[in-house]
């Protein structure tokens, strides 16, 4: 046991004379070299800023290096990623994989061993994987019964593309919640597109230039969201008063714009901690079965709906 006043005094030596520990030395002797990749579609959007800021607080207390990947949706990106990780003994991913992405994209990691912790998305093929993620489901049942309860019969989804597991389970949401409704679903009223501003504003246009058309748009995300918000502003039209509004993420510019989003709140900064708190444990206890924790989403109605909002 050490001092504590030595452990002092080695610590202000150590600090003074500048040293730094050596890593790749380390990684020599104890064969780990502490490094984790992070690979999202879009670290600029508040969503993954909010759960990448939860990720490096847990790891980088523990003391552990981020590599970090924007993948942009293209699966050469997260390809190329998924090799310079292998190549430099990376210890695990956590991961919100390209549409269409599958599992032999990461055999250079699981050769090696390297888990694998799915977030937001995931690869359903990929049976041995660890995942933390929204019920998107529920999330968008949620949304879309809460414009149905306030009469609306003529709704539009905005957002999303096929090869994901998040937009097909919101696509089957917002198709039950509009069947338990006996509301047609055929043809589909859905406007596919990246989760972005501007093709949210894009497909809101394209929306209401059919006859009849929609009163009320559930959004893939909040970015979505307020793209749509901006098109109906600019046809002359009001978010709320002519065109209800409600999207999914929960972002804090929800509650700020104006007016105010109604969302369903998505845990980004949560699901970042307990993902990487389950690819902590996971480097602990190699060995178990997969690790599955799926987060109840809540929906905050404000005014972009119409009709009284939350307290």
């Amino acid at each position: 046991m050490i001092a504590v006043e030595t452990r002092r005094l080695v610590e202000e030596a150590i600090a003074e004379s500048g040293y730094v520990r050596n890593a790749s030395a380390a990684s020599l002797r104890t064969g780990r070299s502490r490094i984790i990749g992070v690979s999202f579609h879009n670290i600029a959007h508040q969503f993954f800023a909010e759960m990448l800021i939860a990720i490096e607080e847990t790891l980088g207390s523990a003391g552990i290096a981020i590599f970090l990947n924007n993948h942009g949706e293209q699966a050469d990106s997260f390809t190329r990623f998924v090799r310079s990780l292998a190549a430099h003994g990376a210890e695990g991913l956590l991961v919100s994989p390209p549409p269409g992405a599958e599992v032999g994209l990461l055999a250079p990691l699981k050769r090696q061993g390297v888990p694998i912790i799915y977030v937001s998305r995931r690869i359903e093929e990929d049976d041995a994987a660890d995942w933390v993620v929204n019920a998107d489901h529920t999330a968008m049942v949620r949304a879309t019964r809460r414009l149905i309860e306030l009469g609306h019969r003529r709704l539009a989804l905005l957002g999303g593309q096929d090869g994901t597991t998040v937009a097909r389970d919101r696509l089957d949401g917002f198709r039950l919640a509009l069947s338990d409704a006996g509301i047609p679903i055929e043809p589909l009223p859905w406007f596919p597109c990246r989760p972005r501003l501007m093709e949210g504003a894009r497909q809101a246009r394209a929306a209401l230039a059919q006859e009849p058309a929609p009163t009320a748009f559930v959004c893939f995300n909040d970015l979505v969201a307020f793209g749509a918000m901006n098109a109906i502003r600019a046809l002359g039209k009001e978010p709320g008063r002519d065109v209800a509004v409600v999207g999914v993420g929960g972002t804090d510019e929800a509650a700020a714009y104006h007016p105010a989003l109604t969302t369903v709140l998505d845990n980004p900064a949560k699901i970042g901690h307990l993902a990487a708190k389950t690819l902590l444990e996971r480097l602990e206890t190699p060995d178990g079965p997969p690790r599955r924790i799926m987060l109840d989403p809540r929906l905050m109605v404000r005014e972009s709906c119409g009709g009284p909002r939350d307290p």
